[in-house]
């Protein structure tokens, strides 16, 4: 076991969840990742004795259509659950399982998780990134709009409305009825408007970026009105990319407008790895088309998808203050509001 995945099982068990002694816990993983599975349960074992383990595939082939009986059970007296495995196309249990799982403890979530984000991602001090979110929450909650450029093409013009809500995203998941995706840093909203174009040459959500990693060799570029993509002008080109990308912005009702805007606050990132996961919470900014995250943002609609855009070296302003230029933090414009 290296020093690096050793101080990442740690930074999970101790300073993320900050699992306490007689703490229930609940793992759940599977075969892909169960080496992962297992270095959060030694680390778990050395504070807690009360601890269920969980690998998927011993419930049935996946992807799994509903939770087993089993962790069900488990979840239900769970303070802390780790979910730790890669995702599988048509295994819709997240929804259920983090309800179950926050209803009596927190949650940990980790799809797509790997040796790489373990050695990158997960080596972050999580409270400098906690207390730059937080500064950087600050300011959007006062901004009504924002722009975002990046030199290859990305010009997009956002509006925000006082009556959704900002999600600070910090990797701090201490108390019940929290949960939050690792590696963490990232605040997020509802726009309320965006117009203009987005040239993904990051990494590309949903089970794109499990198909075609990093984009930066071909972006992907999405004219947007209105906060809707604009999908017969799409382009990209790797075609089946593209044939594959408009076809899910066409899966539900809401599946092509813009549902949110984030900026991401992990200042231990140095490169893209071609994971959603991770790459979202690169300094900078994210778009995601579907699902506005109601239940945290308060949207007043919805849609059953949900796919992460990422651009690389992006300028941000918020209203007219510069807050991150070419993926790095203007540190003295975010500390002058205080």
């Amino acid at each position: 076991m290296s020093k690096l995945l050793d101080s990442a099982g740690k930074n999970i068990v101790e300073t993320c969840s900050q699992l306490k002694p007689k703490e229930v816990v609940t793992i759940i993983t599977d075969k892909d990742t169960i080496e992962i599975g297992t270095l959060i349960k030694r680390h778990a074992s050395e504070i807690s004795t009360n601890i269920n383990f969980h690998v998927l595939e011993e419930y049935g082939e996946r992807p799994l259509t509903t939770i087993p009986k089993e962790i069900k059970v488990d979840l239900k007296k769970s303070d802390v659950t780790y979910y730790a495995v890669q995702s599988k196309k048509g295994e819709y249990i997240i929804g259920k399982l983090l309800m179950l799982a926050t209803r009596k403890g927190r949650e940990i979530h980790m799809p797509g998780i790997n040796d790489i984000i373990l050695k990158t991602g997960m080596q972050a001090n999580y409270y400098k990134v906690a207390s730059l979110t937080f500064m950087i929450t600050a300011i959007a909650v006062n901004s009504k709009t924002a722009r975002v450029i990046t030199p290859n093409g990305t010009d997009l013009n956002i509006s925000f409305s006082d009556k959704l809500k900002w999600v600070p995203d910090t990797g701090l998941l201490w108390h019940k009825g929290m949960w939050g995706n690792l590696p963490a840093g990232e605040v997020y909203t509802c726009p309320e408007s965006v117009n203009g174009v987005m040239v993904v040459d990051g990494t590309l959500g949903a089970f794109f970026c499990e198909k075609y990693g990093n984009l930066e060799k071909t972006p992907v570029r999405i004219p947007i009105h209105n906060s809707k993509a604009e999908i017969e002008k799409i382009s990209c080109e790797n075609e089946e990319l593209l044939l594959e990308f408009r076809k899910y912005l066409q899966l539900v009702e809401n599946a092509d407008r813009v549902g949110e805007f984030a900026c991401g606050t992990n200042i231990a990132l140095k490169e893209f790895v071609g994971n959603i996961l991770q790459d979202e919470k690169f300094p900078g900014v994210h778009l995601a088309f579907g699902s506005p995250i109601s239940q945290e943002t308060g949207a007043n609609w919805n849609a059953g998808t949900h796919v992460d855009g990422v651009m690389q070296n992006c300028s941000l302003w918020f209203d007219e203050k510069l807050i991150v230029e070419n993926g790095k933090f203007i540190e003295e414009e975010i500390y002058s509001i205080y």
